[in-house]
This record gives structure tokens, C-alpha cells and sequence, in this order.
């Protein structure tokens, strides 16, 4: 009479072990691609109030409000969570239903933007840098939406160092790595007159934007935004 044996030989253990570290393999490797999926899903947004003849405003994402509180004339939110895609996106006079402008942002994973709100009723996104600057130093960039400068712009350190040259209407200039102590002064492109001078108090290891705003030559001024 024969025996039939159910101990494994070494052969079938070493296949079993082989076909378990598989199947490990095939779960870690599953784990690893949902997680990545879910990373970097959501965009960060924004919003500034830069027209000066406004009433308070608020941000509306989709219909749905995404600011705290009504932003005033050279106020902005904080960063507002958005997921990534194409949304509608509006300003409306703080508590009504007015809608003031309507757009649509498209915001990619992961990317941080500026929205402002301008005196034409109209709004401008601009993609934020979010590199970090050397020890010591912040990044700065400009944008210039104010209405009353019709002509490009440039902006010098006070001690008259050249930091940014020709900047149009509505354009934003590349961010630029400076010592924190560091001031500005505005002038017409082609011109030594000053029109703002800039006396900003800077961070180390900040990111900001300054703005320049105002609807008329005497109402021009700049605004220091907080990226970081």
C-alpha cells in the first residue's frame, strides 16, 4: 500500500516563496500608483482686487464663494484650494449677486496662481514661482495693473540698480532673487522720474509680488503681497 506524502519538497517551497514575493510585488507596486495618482491633484488660487473704483469683491470658483472676507481695493485672499482642471471662476460685489467679470481658469496640478481683479472689469491670472531663494535673500516679482500707466515701466533698487525694464500693462515681470534690505523706485521707461518710490519692508526666504495699481496719475501706488 502506498503512502501519499504532504510534506512540500524544497522545490515547492521555493516556488511557493517565489509566487508570495510576486503577489507582495504586485500589492506594493498597486499601493504605490493609486498614491501617486492621488498626489498633486489639487492647484492653489489667489485672488487680488487691484480696481480702484471698486466696491469690495468676492472670488467665486464654480458658483461657489472661496474667500473669507470681501476683499477690498488692494486686498486679496489668502491661497484658495481649487482642483485641478478648467473652472469658472468670477468676481462679484461682496454680497450680491452681481457679477463684476467671469472667466475661466485653468489650473494644473500641483501650480499656484495670482488673479486679479482690474479697472476695466475684467481679470488677469498670472502662474506663481514657488523656488525658494539663497539664505538671506527674497524673490520679488512686478506686475503692473494700473490703468494710468499706459506706457512700459521700469524698476530700479533705490540705490538705482535696474531690475526690471519695460514692463507693459497687465505684465508680469520674472521673479528676481534680492538681498532683503532691498527698496524699489518706479519710473517711466526712458525716464529719471521717479513716480513711486517703494520703501518695502522684505523677508528672507519669502516670495512676494508687488502690484502697482490706481486709476489715475495722482492715485498710482504699489501694494507688497505675501506668496509665501
Amino acid at each position: 500500500m502506498k503512502t501519499i506524502s504532504k510534506i512540500k519538497t524544497p522545490k515547492n517551497l521555493l516556488f511557493t516563496a517565489l509566487m508570495a514575493c510576486l503577489a507582495i510585488c504586485v500589492l506594493s507596486i498597486s499601493s504605490c500608483s493609486k498614491g501617486s495618482d492621488s498626489v498633486g491633484v489639487s492647484a492653489y488660487v489667489m485672488a487680488v482686487n487691484s480696481a480702484q473704483a471698486s466696491a469690495p469683491q468676492d472670488f467665486y470658483v464654480d458658483n461657489a464663494k472661496a474667500n473669507g472676507s470681501a476683499m477690498a481695493y488692494t486686498q486679496n485672499s489668502g491661497y484658495i484650494t481649487v482642483s485641478s482642471g478648467s473652472h469658472n471662476a468670477q468676481f462679484r460685489t461682496s454680497n450680491t449677486t452681481t457679477v463684476n467679470t467671469s472667466f475661466s481658469l485653468s489650473a494644473s496640478p500641483g501650480a499656484y496662481y495670482t488673479v486679479f481683479y482690474t479697472d476695466d472689469n475684467t481679470a488677469t491670472s498670472y502662474q506663481d514661482d514657488r523656488t525658494q531663494p539663497q539664505s538671506g535673500n527674497a524673490r520679488v516679482r512686478f506686475i503692473n495693473v494700473s490703468s494710468a500707466l499706459n506706457s512700459n515701466v521700469d524698476f530700479t533698487t533705490s540705490t538705482g540698480t535696474a531690475v526690471v525694464s519695460k514692463l507693459a500693462y497687465k505684465a508680469a515681470s520674472a521673479y528676481t532673487e534680492v538681498a532683503a534690505a532691498t527698496t524699489f523706485k518706479l519710473n517711466a521707461t526712458g525716464s529719471t522720474t521717479v513716480l513711486l518710490n517703494i520703501p518695502v519692508t522684505l523677508q528672507a526666504g519669502k516670495l512676494y509680488t508687488i502690484f502697482i495699481s490706481g486709476a489715475t496719475s495722482a492715485t498710482i501706488t504699489y501694494t507688497l503681497v505675501a506668496e509665501s
